[in-house]
């Protein structure tokens, strides 16, 4: 299975560096955001099949561009690659608390939640993995999806399926041919250990 990555346009709360987790924030593509989905979708030469969006209105907004170069693609609205919620620190700046956080995760901690209700490494990866094997239950092998979402969902789903390249920027796609799943099903493995480990702390 092929999979084409892309993450949302340029926002406006992108351009006010806002954490923008929740849809009625209304954060919507600026010009340039429209300008730079519309280049990346019309240099695609490879046709996409199924399209699979989070629910947010830049995400919709950019899925729409791309059904309009593929209008024989099915759409799938999918609540389980929306934006990570932050917490206490929605609709906020970025801060070093929010930054550390994120470290901790990345380097193993599953359990610590950004802010007091935010949701954590485990919560999310436990989504994207439930996501990750549909997309692999109902798909063929020689099919090509298009995933629209956001950044760091877009990384966390990459370090999933042992992707490694770079964060990906706004309006960017990135195209991966013959994924291999492998690495999904040894992370759940893991995520079912760590909730096992978990309830014994």
């Amino acid at each position: 299975m092929n999979i084409i990555f892309m993450r949302h346009g340029e926002a406006t709360d992108n351009v006010k560096k806002i954490i923008s987790d929740k849809e009625i924030y209304w954060s919507i593509l600026t010009d340039d955001g429209k300008k730079s989905v519309l280049e990346a979708i019309n240099k695609l030469t490879i046709t996409v099949e199924k399209i699979y969006v989070s629910p947010f209105p830049r995400t919709l907004e950019t899925a729409h561009y791309a059904y309009n170069k593929f209008p024989n693609a099915e759409v799938f609205i999918e609540d389980r690659i929306r934006e990570i919620s932050y917490g206490k620190y929605s609709g906020q700046l970025n801060n070093e608390e929010l930054d550390n956080t994120r470290h901790k995760q990345v380097e193993g901690d599953y359990f610590i939640c950004f802010g007091d209700y935010g949701e954590n490494r485990f919560d999310i990866e436990t989504r994207l993995c439930e996501f990750l094997k549909d997309i692999y239950d109902s798909n063929q092998e020689d099919k090509t999806i298009m995933i629209v979402s956001h950044g760091s969902i877009t990384s966390y789903m990459k370090r999933i399926l042992n992707i490694k390249t770079s964060h990906i920027k706004t309006g960017e796609i990135e195209i991966f041919k013959d994924v291999n799943f492998t690495f999904l099903f040894e992370n759940i493995k893991k995520l079912k250990a760590e909730e096992f480990k978990n309830k014994f702390v």
